[in-house]
This record gives C-alpha cells, sequence and structure tokens, in this order.
C-alpha cells in the first residue's frame, strides 16, 4: 500500500491539499542541487566545511521538517472536526429513531386505551363510522324539510361535527359555535334538535345494536386520538434531510398502524375545518395517508365518493394504481409517494399548524 493510500485512509481531507505536498517533494527533490552548488563554491578546509555544511542541511531540512509536521498537525485537527460532526450527526438521528419508535408505541397505547361500553381499541372506530353514518341519514332528511340544498360534502361536515362534539348540554353549545359559521343558524337548531330526542337516539341505538347512548359525542376520544397522530406524522416531515433521507417510509409505518375505520375517519375528519391542517400541511396528499381505502368503501350514493375529491392527485389510492397498470401505464408501487404529490409537502416554516 502506498504512503498516499495509507495518508488517504487517515486522513480524509488529504487529497485537497496534494497541492502543498508536491511543493514540499519538490524542494526536497532539489536539496542535492544545492548541496552540490556548496561542494564546488567553499574551498575551505574541510573541518570548517563540515561545518558550514551541517549547519545549512539543518537549516534546509529542519525547516521543510518542521513546516511538513505544521501540516500533519492541520490535517489531524481537520480529521477530528469531521469525526465529531460525523458522531453529532449519528447522535441526532439515533436521538430521532429513538423518539420516533417512542411517539408510534404510544400511539398504539392510545387506541388500545380508546374505549367505550361494548367496545374498545381499534373497535371503536368502526362503531364511530356507524354513527356517523347514521347521523349523516338524519341530517340528509333534516336538510330536505327545511329544503336546504347542501352537498354531499356539506352534509359530511355538519355528520362528523355533530359524531365529534355530540347533542346534549354543553355539547349543543360547542356545536352550534362551531357550525353556524358556516350553516344557517336555523338548520342548526333543527338538526341539534332532531338529534337531541331521546327516541330517535333510542331507536337508532337499538337498530344499529349500540351498546352506548348515540349522538352523545366522542370529543374526548377523538380530539387526543388525533392531536397525537397529526404531531407524530409533522414531526418525522419537519426533520432535515441529513437525519431524515426518506421521510415517505416512516410516515408508511405510521400509516401501517391505521386500520380501515380509521384511515376512513381521518379522511373526513381533513375535509372539515377541524383537521383541514391535515391538506393545509400536504400530509394526506404527500405521504398516501389514507391510500389504503378500498375503491367502494364509501356508498358515493348517499356519502361521497373520494375519487371526486379535487385534493388528491392522480393515481393516490392502492386501487387506482393497479387499474392503471392494468391499462399499460407505469405503475407506482406502495413503496413511493403518489407521483403528482411528490413536492406539495408545505414548508412548516411558513404554516401555521393546527390539527384535528
Amino acid at each position: 500500500m502506498t504512503t498516499s493510500r495509507i495518508l488517504c485512509m487517515k486522513f480524509p481531507s488529504f487529497p485537497r491539499h496534494l497541492k502543498l505536498v508536491a511543493l514540499i517533494a519538490f524542494a526536497l527533490l532539489n536539496a542535492p542541487i544545492l548541496i552540490n552548488y556548496t561542494l564546488h563554491e567553499f574551498s575551505v578546509s574541510d573541518a570548517e566545511y563540515a561545518e558550514r555544511l551541517g549547519s545549512f542541511l539543518g537549516g534546509y531540512f529542519g525547516s521543510f521538517f518542521a513546516l511538513f509536521s505544521v501540516f500533519l498537525l492541520y490535517l489531524t485537527l481537520k480529521s477530528q472536526e469531521l469525526a465529531i460532526k460525523e458522531q453529532a450527526l449519528a447522535n441526532s438521528q439515533q436521538s430521532f429513531e429513538t423518539k420516533y419508535f417512542e411517539l408510534i408505541r404510544m400511539h398504539r397505547d392510545n387506541v388500545l386505551e380508546i374505549g367505550m361500553k361494548g367496545r374498545s381499541g381499534r373497535g371503536v372506530f368502526v362503531k364511530m363510522l356507524q354513527e356517523l353514518r347514521e347521523a349523516l341519514r338524519i341530517i340528509r332528511q333534516v336538510a330536505e324539510k327545511y329544503n336546504a340544498h347542501l352537498s354531499e360534502r356539506q352534509l359530511q361536515h355538519i355528520a362528523y361535527y355533530c359524531l365529534f362534539f355530540g347533542v346534549g348540554p354543553n355539547s349543543s353549545r360547542m356545536l352550534k359555535v362551531s357550525l353556524l359559521s358556516h350553516f344557517d343558524e336555523g338548520l342548526i337548531d333543527s338538526v341539534e334538535a332532531e338529534l337531541g330526542r331521546e327516541e330517535v337516539k333510542e331507536s337508532v341505538r337499538r337498530e344499529g345494536k349500540f351498546a352506548y347512548k348515540p349522538f352523545e359525542g366522542h370529543q374526548s376520544r377523538l380530539g387526543h386520538y388525533y392531536r397525537h397522530l397529526y404531531q407524530m406524522v409533522k414531526y418525522v416531515h419537519e426533520q432535515p434531510p441529513e437525519i431524515v433521507r426518506d421521510k415517505y417510509r416512516h410516515v408508511k409505518t405510521i400509516r401501517a398502524q391505521l386500520s380501515t375505520h380509521e384511515q376512513a375517519l381521518l379522511l373526513i375528519n381533513s375535509l372539515t375545518p377541524i383537521g383541514g391542517a391535515w391538506w393545509r400541511m400536504g400530509f394526506i396528499a404527500s405521504y398516501g395517508l389514507v391510500k389504503n381505502l378500498p375503491r367502494y368503501f364509501f356508498d358515493s350514493s348517499v356519502e361521497f365518493d373520494p375519487c371526486g375529491l379535487k385534493e388528491f392527485p392522480a393515481r393516490y389510492f392502492e386501487w387506482d394504481k393497479s387499474n392503471s397498470l392494468s391499462k399499460g401505464f407505469a405503475q407506482v408501487g406502495d413503496d413511493g409517494p403518489p407521483p403528482s404529490s411528490l413536492n406539495a409537502t408545505a414548508d412548516p416554516s411558513t404554516r401555521a399548524a393546527r390539527s384535528g
């Protein structure tokens, strides 16, 4: 192994100083010429010549060796500086991974702790979605009686707020304050009155086989759940690229924790003002957080069709990619983000975040 290769292995910045090394080598190689010149110029006694020659060589070569020692010291310090930076980066990456997996563990614990009469864990989201659909059915009937022409998205907005806040002494106040800035007051009063009727609640409870009284609200369950989920995705999103090179892969692991019903409620939550930050920050589109929803999970005749939402990029859902592949289009697998959302992620430093 050559000396230059050894120096390059020991000092990574060595190649950048080859010019200085070449200069030193050139000087050392030309030293014999100077020595030979000295032999011809000095015509004195051997003792005096030896004394002068020794002084000359000591001063000549000593200076170069001193300079070379300084150069090696510089390389050593630069190498140590680089090692310190690399160690700091490794520590930051390890710190991120530790907190990242701790957040996932906390999310799993949060899901397990969600409970209500007759259900716990992920099973709660199944009943919540069923309750949302019952509220949507009743709200549609009220809107027809009130002669209010609402889109399916507007109906979903009201239904989700009724699911989230509920109706009751305190719940109705928060429900009305949240909806009156978007809808007619008379319509909201009619919806609140209809969902608050005990006979309506009992009928829905009996027919839907609910173990609890519906339309009482789930703010205490969903509020904490979505705040933590949002902050978990945001934590990955805000990491610099030198810490997290593949953010999509990390968020994909988070998405893998969500059941189909969780993704469905997350989508509906994101389409309302209290969950709008999911779209403003680009999380839904860029990281495919609800891409696993089945094709006909929502009944487009009485709910809404996700394909009709302009917020989704082309070939967003898994089933949509499969259809494109069968038609001769290139497939973007689950290991990569939706093709139209690669640059859709917003800058968190310039946009205010608000979790639903």
